[in-house]
């Protein structure tokens, strides 16, 4: 690409956003005060033993020879007297958009209704189950030799806890809270000495009594603490902070962890020791951050929810080690939910750069959120967004990116257009527009009736 078709391939790039954000309409909504319904559910997504993992290259698609613990899809619903919302935390390295969208099918056979939404986000566990890629050389170098069978176990593990978290829908209360923990640390080669994002976020969900039901909690690291030369299935930290979780809270309680943009962010346990040891101590340290937040946080016995979905068409593009993918084009989402009119969630079908994360959260910031939350890997799993000037550099990341050179900024351009649709101030309409050449795509409002 040569100098001028650089600037003005930028230029169109800000002349987009601009056209997104003059296109908000700004349309004031109702707000309904309904009684707070949630409900949590469990399902088991542990492989057989033999079946290979997923993440680590070296492992040449050898079979796991043990289950250390068992790897989990959790889930909590949230129901605010008019939408259904369902966070599902699995055990897995990646979910990608169809396994997702079976999962919603399977949901919707066993009477989930049309417009329960439902996201799924991975913990991006490198000791969880493989076999699930279909896609030529890499899926098979990532995750081993696939094997729709084990693919289906996943999707129908996930799909129980869904059906659970519906079935088990009750009175309750929630509230949402912040801390900080040092148990991360950035790991991407350019730019250098980049700070990482240390925020806890915790949903607290209570019965009216005030007896604990679930947690979500989030926070940003690859689940790398135990490497490729292991070879029993494991949540990684993410089990070890589960079990705290229950421990101190309940042994019914279910706890949803979600990752965040964690693209070029490494684990940091607080000890040394064996890779379990070192996995348990960041998993224990999280979890008493979490339950340090939970304690501190109110809740209330109503809920505001209001969300938008865009979906859009991926056209597999180059890597920045050119090679190329022998994929067709594929469907991909992303979705900003806000709870209470001031928490923002935004879901990324993908490994999103720590840069982008602080680049978003002082948007929301800007305009009036109390909070951002990224909700990584979350309905898709396709591979780094990382920003132009890192993917020149030709960073690791860049070379497992498949939108090309300008995804990264063009995901932000969107997400930033959906921020502000869903400002606390309240400007949405029922059909945001995006303008064709921003991923393609339209985008739908649900705020709440």
């Amino acid at each position: 690409m040569t100098e001028s078709e650089e600037n003005s391939e930028i230029e169109v790039h800000m002349y987009l956003r601009g056209l997104i954000l003059l296109a908000l309409a700004t349309v004031s909504p109702a707000t309904l005060h309904a009684e707070l319904r949630a409900g949590t559910g469990a399902g088991d997504v542990t492989p057989p033993i033999g079946t290979p993992s997923a993440g680590y290259g070296d492992r040449r698609g050898a079979g796991m020879t043990g289950v250390h613990d068992r790897l989990l899809a959790s889930a909590l619903a949230l129901e605010d007297g008019g939408r259904r919302v369902v966070f599902v935390g699995v055990d897995h390295l990646g979910f990608d958009h169809d396994m997702v969208q079976r999962v919603v099918a399977l949901a919707r056979e066993d009477g989930a209704s049309a417009d329960t939404e439902i996201y799924l986000g991975s913990s991006h566990t490198h000791a969880g189950g493989g076999a699930y890629l279909d896609v030529p050389i890499v899926g098979e170098a990532l995750a081993g030799k696939f094997d729709p069978a084990v693919r289906e176990l996943y999707v129908r593990g996930a799909a129980d806890a869904v059906r659970a978290a519906l079935a088990s829908l009750r009175p309750a209360r929630i509230g949402i809270g912040y801390g900080e923990a040092t148990l991360n640390s950035y790991r991407g080669d350019w730019p250098p000495n980049v700070e990482t994002n240390r925020q806890v976020t915790v949903l607290k969900v209570t019965s009216p009594e005030g007896a604990p039901l679930g947690v979500l909690f989030a926070y940003p690291a690859h689940a790398t603490v135990l490497s490729g030369a292991n070879r029993e299935f494991s949540a990684d930290f993410v089990g070890y902070a589960r079990e705290a979780l229950r421990r101190e809270l309940g042994e019914s309680t279910v706890a949803v962890y979600f990752n965040g943009a964690q693209g070029d962010v490494s684990p940091a346990p607080p000890s040394g020791g064996e890779p379990f040891e070192r996995a348990q101590a960041m998993g224990d340290a999280l979890a008493a951050e979490t339950l340090r937040v939970w304690n501190a946080t109110e809740t209330a016995d109503t809920l505001e929810i209001a969300t938008l979905r865009h979906r859009y068409t991926l056209e597999v593009q180059p890597t920045s080690a050119g090679v190329l993918l022998p994929m067709p084009p594929r469907g991909s989402e992303l979705n900003l939910i806000v709870l209470g009119g001031a928490h923002a969630f935004l879901t990324v079908p993908g490994e999103l750069s720590t840069i982008y994360d602080a680049d978003l959260r002082r948007f929301a910031g800007w305009l009036g959120y109390q909070g951002l939350t990224i909700l990584g890997l979350t309905n898709d799993a396709h591979g780094y967004l990382v920003t132009p000037e890192a993917w020149r550099h030709r960073i690791y990341e860049s070379t497992v990116s498949f939108g090309g050179e300008l995804y990264g900024e063009r995901f932000e351009d969107l997400a930033q257009a959906l921020l502000h649709a869903l400002e606390p101030a309240g400007s949405y309409q029922e059909e945001l527009k995006v303008p064709a050449g921003l991923l393609d795509a339209s985008t739908t409002a649900h705020p709440n009736p």
